[in-house]
């Protein structure tokens, strides 16, 4: 009898580990969006195109200056390299302005909508 005992071992560490594999297999309902969400959804829909234009220009002049000074290493195209180094330094320059003017378009396409949600959002509180 007296090899009858009972223990108990217990582990946070295990046992969140178990809950976030757990929580992976349950299936969730997914609840309408709150206001909020929406607000947020709709600044990331305004913003994201300027983001996109500005890095693809930025690459697009970074890469034009990496063929320049390619160019520029084989010396038979010197001046298509100079050419083509100065192409991509003004590309890449130009990536901040094309991103600032691109997501100042997309927010006044966009103005009206968040304007009306977040002024609900304020009278709701």
């Amino acid at each position: 009898m007296d090899n009858d005992k009972f223990t108990y071992s217990y582990s946070p560490a295990r046992n969140s580990e178990a809950d976030q594999i757990a929580a992976k297999y349950i299936e969730h309902t997914k609840e309408p969006d709150s206001d909020l969400e929406k607000l947020r959804k709709l600044d990331r829909r305004a913003e994201l195109p300027g983001t996109a234009a500005g890095i693809a220009v930025g690459l697009a002049g970074i890469f034009v200056l990496i063929a320049g000074v390619m160019l520029l290493l084989s010396l038979d195209y010197f001046a298509a390299g100079m050419t083509a180094g100065i192409a991509g330094i003004a590309l890449a320059a130009a990536a901040a302005p094309v991103s600032k003017a691109v997501t100042k378009r997309s927010r006044a396409k966009y103005r009206d909508q968040i304007l009306a949600l977040s002024k609900k959002i304020k009278s709701e509180e």
